[in-house]
């Protein structure tokens, strides 16, 4: 006998293994072999009615014959396709055979579905034991690099971290030397400086008790005390000689092969530079231009201002321009007005220039202040360092001004960043002055690579110095064979880095590399000189002359 649970398990396999119909769920116990469907004696009618055209060949499900069903003929109403024709690539039926696919070759259907079907069969075989595993092997692969970049780079960065605190501990370790060194020296010169206070004051209060004792004895009746008494003045003839204070000169940005060197007193520390890239000299990458026979004159703009000296291109076809009067001009290149505006200088504006905003901005070397254009209005920007006048203006590219300064004969240059000096360049690596001494003052612009080319009229020369303020090197107008001396004044640089010079001696440009390396003159001055010199976004160069009030625009470069 069979327990409960058997007899379950039985009848719910019995359920699993019922065939339905595939017209409704009700267990089918026939079968169309042509169709290859399932079927129960209620719907054997509605499946012979629906494909009335087919013929269909109805048995005992006991007795079906399973085989793959043909398509309908498109051709031919009721008929099964039978046969494939390889000619016309389509299925057809055996009426077809002798119609108008009677001379074509053919093959039997089955046979061909029999054929592709092992041709399947050995594809998915392929698939799944060759192709497919080695794809898989691949990704695992793919993953497992992965997995090892993520842990190498993990490992990189990790040392990059300890390496940044090995550093900073470096350069803490020299700045915390430096500063008990500066400390000790300073406590070294207070102490010093506290004893000879404290002696002085000694001995003033003791020449104030012997003047008191003198009173005494000079109005006392005593002749002994009178007699008695003993001179103290050579005790005190003498003045305590002052200490010596030696502040210590910090020197820095010492470099040599490209190590920075801070130096003070006794103590010095270097660091190997690996952070200040310069541009080589010979990058294949940098633009190369070519010089023409002479220069391609494309107009002569007349202007209205007295002694022109200062210029600024805007946009393309328009400068600022300005005289020795307090307005500034925006002209284009047919000469006429578009803008004027006035300042809020005594006499007119040291220089001019515009910023990478396209904003108009003027130095007031009286007023001590650089000043910028909004809304037509003029207002204070920058003011220069008490004792210090603000002379020429760069704009530079990361929205910075360079401004050349004076103080008596002293020039320097200073950065600003967001209206904050961020640099002083005035002195080398060795605390000499970079610049000469001089009333003169210093034009200055900025190359394409950041370098700071700096005309010092006074030495006859032009510096070119890194972004660091290191001296990268210094021309001074030899190698252009020139008869008169050379007297260097406005620059520009162009887009390719080369560096424009006017000489107002020689009424000539002197054009070099971004290296110093001289390449052509050109005499474009006519018997003038020019005081303004701005170029372009298309290259060209405007040149201001202050006798004729005239701009010359020309191109330089083929």
């Amino acid at each position: 006998l069979f327990s409960k649970e058997d007899t379950m398990a039985t009848m719910k396999s019995w359920a699993q293994d019922v065939i339905t119909c595939v017209l409704c769920d009700k267990p089918c116990r026939k079968f169309c072999n042509d169709c290859q469907v399932n079927l129960c004696v209620d719907c054997l009618g509605k499946h012979v009615g629906e494909l009335q055209f087919q013929s269909h060949d109805i048995v005992h499900l006991k007795n079906r014959n399973i085989h793959a069903v043909f398509p309908d003929c498109k051709t031919h109403l009721g008929q099964r396709c039978e046969v494939y024709c390889k000619e016309c690539h389509e299925s057809i039926c055996i009426k077809c055979t002798i119609g108008r696919h009677k001379t074509h070759d053919v093959s039997e259907l089955e046979e061909l579905v029999e054929i592709r079907k092992r041709e399947i069969e050995k594809e998915v075989e392929e698939l799944e034991s060759k192709i497919i595993p080695k794809f898989q092997e691949a990704n695992a692969m793919i993953s497992n690099k992965m997995d090892y970049v993520a842990t190498e780079y993990a490992i990189l960065e990790q040392k990059l971290e300890e390496l940044r605190k090995i550093w900073h501990q470096e350069v803490n370790k020299i700045f915390n030397t430096l500063g008990s060194l500066i400390s000790s020296k300073k406590n070294m010169s207070i102490n010093d400086l506290t004893n000879q206070q404290t002696n002085i004051a000694k001995l003033t209060s003791d020449m104030i008790e012997t003047v008191q004792h003198n009173k005494q004895i000079m109005q006392t009746k005593n002749a002994s005390k009178v007699t008695d008494y003993e001179s103290k003045s050579k005790e005190f003839i003498n003045i305590p000689k002052n200490v010596a204070v030696e502040i210590p000169f910090l020197k820095t940005n010492i470099v040599t092969e490209n190590k920075l060197s801070i130096e003070i007193g006794d103590f010095k520390a270097i660091l190997t530079e690996t952070l200040l890239p310069h541009k080589s000299d010979e990058d294949p990458n940098l633009q190369t231009t070519e010089l023409p026979d002479e220069e391609k004159m494309i107009t002569i703009i007349p202007t209205e201002n007295d002694s022109l000296i200062r210029i600024a291109c805007t946009e393309l076809n328009e400068a600022w321009v300005c005289g020795e009067k307090q307005t500034i001009t925006r002209i284009d290149l047919e000469g006429d007005v578009k803008e004027t505006v006035t300042t809020k200088c005594l006499y007119w504006p040291d220089d001019i220039a515009v910023t990478k905003r396209g904003e108009l901005i003027y130095s007031d070397s009286d007023g001590g202040t650089v000043n910028i254009f909004r809304s037509g209005r003029a207002e204070t920007l920058i003011t220069a360092p008490r004792g210090w006048k603000p002379h020429r203006l760069c704009c530079t590219k990361s929205g910075g001004i360079l401004i050349s300064m004076s103080s008596g004969r002293h020039n320097r240059i200073i950065r600003y960043e967001e209206n904050q000096i961020s640099q002083i360049i005035e002195k080398n690596e060795d605390g000499k002055a970079l610049f000469l001494e001089g009333i003169c003052k210093l034009y200055v612009t900025e190359n394409e690579n950041g370098d700071v080319c700096v005309s010092d009229t006074n030495a006859s020369i032009v510096v070119v110095l890194d972004m660091t303020g290191r001296v990268r090197f210094r021309y001074d107008g030899s190698a252009a064979k020139i008869k008169g001396p050379f007297n260097p004044n406005c620059l520009v640089t162009h887009s390719s880095g080369q560096i424009i010079v006017t000489d107002n001696s020689n009424l000539c440009l002197h054009i070099l590399d971004r290296n110093g390396k001289f390449l052509s003159c050109l005499d474009c001055f006519g018997q003038q000189r020019c005081y303004g010199l701005s170029i372009d976004t298309d290259g060209r160069l405007w040149l201001a002359f202050n006798r004729t009030n005239e701009i010359k625009v020309f191109h330089y470069l083929k």
